[in-house]
């Protein structure tokens, strides 16, 4: 039987991209899940891969196998998390490359510390499966290209991303994304998520400050 605490036991794996598996990568998770006796196996809203209500010492024992620190720092000079959905590489209704895109964005280095954490939200078309407009950073794919919005927020204060601007090639989203980022750990106050932040700044004075 499980108790309150096992209940409340889990481990985020943060080298498994749940965004996008291989069988293999399927196959090694199920092969831990089951050494491991873990009850549940979750796809978080950020796309990753946690095991649910685990013993300490089972939790304890992964960890040395797979040779994880008990916490991993995060670099608040990179985005926190990035999802993206199928997009046209493997959706019938995708315009654009949603997971390509998202590995650019993953990859993308700030000039400084953001101020919070940023999720990035990318969907290949107008169905928006991964909530873009709800995302710090929000990138939709059109026909004519990406449409990128800023300080969308889903949490106890909700917030829709602004519209900064559309009909951007991979390389123009990759570059305005960087720029509206690096602006905002610029100026935004510490610990000031981005939708508190464009709800003092405006979008007018953000355009200015990104696109001249």
């Amino acid at each position: 039987m499980m108790t309150k605490n096992h209940l409340k036991t889990y481990l985020v794996l943060p080298h498994f991209d749940a965004g996008l598996l291989t069988p293999e990568d399927l196959e090694h998770l199920a092969a831990l899940a089951r050494k491991y006796k873990i009850p549940k196996t979750k796809i978080t809203g950020g796309q990753r891969i946690a095991f649910l209500g685990m013993e300490e010492e089972a939790m304890a024992s992964l960890r040395e196998e797979l040779n994880f620190a008990e916490y991993f720092p995060q670099s608040r000079n990179r985005v926190c998390c990035v999802q993206a959905c199928p997009g046209k590489t493997w959706c019938k209704y995708g315009h654009q490359d949603a997971l390509g895109l998202g590995e650019r964005i993953k990859a993308i280095e700030l000039d400084g510390l953001l101020p919070a954490k940023v999720k990035v939200g990318i969907s290949g078309c107008r169905f928006c499966c991964c909530e873009s407009w709800m995302r710090d950073v929000g990138l939709v794919g059109e026909s004519k290209g990406w449409r990128f919005t800023f300080g969308g927020n889903a949490a106890g204060r909700p917030r829709i991303g602004d519209v900064v601007a559309d009909q951007l090639s991979a390389d123009e989203a990759v570059e305005l994304v960087r720029k509206t980022l690096n602006y905002y750990l610029q100026e935004a106050k510490f610990k000031s998520r981005s939708a508190r932040f464009m709800e003092r700044l405006g979008l007018e004075k953000l355009k200015r400050a990104v696109l001249g």
